[in-house]
Protein backbone atom coordinates (compact mmCIF):
# COMPACT_ATOMS: atom_id res chain seq x y z
CA UNK A 1 0.00 0.00 0.00
CA UNK A 2 2.67 2.11 0.96
CA UNK A 3 4.42 2.22 -2.85
CA UNK A 4 0.67 2.55 -4.08
CA UNK A 5 0.42 5.76 -2.01
CA UNK A 6 3.68 7.22 -3.38
CA UNK A 7 2.45 6.41 -6.37
CA UNK A 8 -0.43 7.88 -6.37
CA UNK A 9 1.21 11.21 -4.75
CA UNK A 10 3.70 11.23 -7.73
CA UNK A 11 0.89 11.38 -10.74
CA UNK A 12 -2.45 12.13 -8.83
CA UNK A 13 -4.20 15.36 -7.85
CA UNK A 14 -3.43 15.19 -3.91
CA UNK A 15 -7.53 15.09 -3.09
CA UNK A 16 -7.67 12.41 -5.86
CA UNK A 17 -4.75 10.30 -4.36
CA UNK A 18 -5.95 10.82 -0.60
CA UNK A 19 -8.93 9.83 -1.45
CA UNK A 20 -7.45 7.15 -3.64
CA UNK A 21 -5.36 5.77 -0.38
CA UNK A 22 -8.19 6.36 2.68
CA UNK A 23 -10.90 4.37 -0.16
CA UNK A 24 -8.41 1.34 -0.96
CA UNK A 25 -7.51 0.74 3.06
CA UNK A 26 -11.22 1.15 4.08
CA UNK A 27 -12.06 -1.53 1.32
CA UNK A 28 -9.39 -4.03 2.48
CA UNK A 29 -10.26 -3.46 6.13
CA UNK A 30 -14.17 -3.66 5.39
CA UNK A 31 -12.84 -7.03 3.52
CA UNK A 32 -10.94 -8.22 6.44
CA UNK A 33 -13.75 -7.43 8.97
CA UNK A 34 -15.92 -9.10 6.91
CA UNK A 35 -13.98 -12.08 6.03
CA UNK A 36 -11.68 -12.79 9.26
CA UNK A 37 -14.24 -11.03 12.05
CA UNK A 38 -11.44 -8.06 12.04
CA UNK A 39 -12.83 -4.53 13.92
CA UNK A 40 -13.81 -2.13 11.33
CA UNK A 41 -12.14 0.59 13.04
CA UNK A 42 -9.97 0.71 15.68
CA UNK A 43 -7.90 3.13 17.81
CA UNK A 44 -4.68 2.21 15.42
CA UNK A 45 -6.94 2.82 12.33
CA UNK A 46 -6.16 7.10 12.12
CA UNK A 47 -2.34 6.43 12.58
CA UNK A 48 -1.84 3.97 9.46
CA UNK A 49 -4.71 5.91 7.15
CA UNK A 50 -2.34 8.86 8.09
CA UNK A 51 0.86 7.53 7.23
CA UNK A 52 -0.18 6.75 4.10
CA UNK A 53 -1.45 10.22 3.26
CA UNK A 54 1.47 11.34 4.31
CA UNK A 55 3.18 8.74 2.19
CA UNK A 56 1.50 10.22 -0.88
CA UNK A 57 2.22 14.08 0.22
CA UNK A 58 5.52 12.95 0.02
CA UNK A 59 5.72 11.40 -3.32
CA UNK A 60 3.82 14.90 -4.51
CA UNK A 61 6.65 17.16 -2.74
CA UNK A 62 9.28 15.10 -4.31
CA UNK A 63 7.80 14.24 -8.01
CA UNK A 64 10.14 16.15 -10.15
CA UNK A 65 13.38 15.87 -8.05
CA UNK A 66 16.03 13.06 -9.32
CA UNK A 67 15.48 10.30 -6.90
CA UNK A 68 12.14 11.74 -5.82
CA UNK A 69 10.38 7.88 -6.62
CA UNK A 70 13.34 6.31 -4.84
CA UNK A 71 13.35 9.16 -1.56
CA UNK A 72 9.62 9.09 -1.74
CA UNK A 73 9.22 5.22 -0.86
CA UNK A 74 12.09 5.42 1.59
CA UNK A 75 10.98 8.33 3.69
CA UNK A 76 7.62 7.54 3.01
CA UNK A 77 8.45 3.80 4.82
CA UNK A 78 10.18 5.65 7.46
CA UNK A 79 7.23 7.58 8.85
CA UNK A 80 4.80 5.16 8.12
CA UNK A 81 6.85 2.80 10.55
CA UNK A 82 7.08 5.79 13.03
CA UNK A 83 3.08 6.96 12.59
CA UNK A 84 1.49 3.57 12.68
CA UNK A 85 3.80 1.88 15.58
CA UNK A 86 2.79 4.87 17.23
CA UNK A 87 -0.59 4.66 16.99
CA UNK A 88 -0.12 0.58 18.44
CA UNK A 89 1.47 2.51 21.54
CA UNK A 90 -0.99 4.84 22.03
CA UNK A 91 -4.45 3.20 20.99
CA UNK A 92 -3.28 -0.42 22.02
CA UNK A 93 -3.12 -2.19 25.32
CA UNK A 94 -0.50 -4.32 24.26
CA UNK A 95 2.48 -1.80 25.58
CA UNK A 96 2.70 0.18 29.14
CA UNK A 97 2.08 3.74 28.51
CA UNK A 98 5.32 4.97 29.12
CA UNK A 99 8.63 5.46 27.58
CA UNK A 100 9.30 1.53 28.38
CA UNK A 101 6.81 0.45 26.34
CA UNK A 102 7.17 2.74 23.70
CA UNK A 103 10.79 1.80 23.11
CA UNK A 104 9.30 -2.09 23.48
CA UNK A 105 6.88 -1.53 20.59
CA UNK A 106 9.27 0.13 18.39
CA UNK A 107 11.91 -2.71 18.75
CA UNK A 108 9.16 -5.37 18.25
CA UNK A 109 8.00 -3.44 15.56
CA UNK A 110 12.04 -3.29 13.30
CA UNK A 111 12.00 -7.29 12.22
CA UNK A 112 8.47 -6.01 9.91
CA UNK A 113 10.51 -2.78 8.78
CA UNK A 114 13.31 -4.32 6.21
CA UNK A 115 9.89 -5.80 4.53
CA UNK A 116 8.01 -2.77 4.60
CA UNK A 117 11.04 -0.59 3.30
CA UNK A 118 11.90 -3.42 0.33
CA UNK A 119 8.87 -3.46 -1.18
CA UNK A 120 7.68 0.22 -0.91
CA UNK A 121 10.78 0.62 -2.90
CA UNK A 122 10.41 -1.91 -5.44
CA UNK A 123 7.06 -1.56 -6.04
CA UNK A 124 7.30 2.73 -5.97
CA UNK A 125 10.38 2.05 -8.61
CA UNK A 126 7.64 -0.48 -10.92
CA UNK A 127 4.98 1.78 -11.18
CA UNK A 128 6.94 4.66 -12.15
CA UNK A 129 8.86 2.82 -14.91
CA UNK A 130 5.76 1.76 -15.69
CA UNK A 131 3.76 4.67 -15.33
CA UNK A 132 6.22 6.95 -18.18
CA UNK A 133 5.24 5.04 -21.12
CA UNK A 134 1.55 4.76 -20.25
CA UNK A 135 1.04 8.40 -19.57
CA UNK A 136 2.68 9.48 -22.46
CA UNK A 137 0.29 7.26 -24.80
CA UNK A 138 -2.43 8.97 -22.82
CA UNK A 139 -1.81 12.12 -22.56
CA UNK A 140 -3.49 12.93 -25.96
CA UNK A 141 -6.44 12.21 -24.44
CA UNK A 142 -7.57 15.00 -21.75
CA UNK A 143 -8.48 14.32 -18.44
CA UNK A 144 -7.17 10.99 -18.92
CA UNK A 145 -3.65 11.93 -17.55
CA UNK A 146 -3.50 13.84 -14.49
CA UNK A 147 0.15 14.68 -14.56
CA UNK A 148 2.28 14.43 -17.32
CA UNK A 149 5.04 12.20 -17.75
CA UNK A 150 7.06 15.18 -18.32
CA UNK A 151 6.79 16.28 -15.04
CA UNK A 152 7.69 13.45 -13.05
CA UNK A 153 11.53 12.39 -12.55
CA UNK A 154 12.58 9.01 -13.59
CA UNK A 155 13.19 7.42 -10.40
Amino acid sequence: MGATAVFAGRTMKPWAASALVIAAMFVGDAALSLLRGYPLVTAVTPFVYGGFVIQAAIGRFLRARKGGAIGAAVLGACVFFVLSNFGVWVGGHTYTHDLSGLTTCFVAAVPFFGGTLLGDVVWTMILSVAYRPLAARLAARPGWVSVPAAQISAL
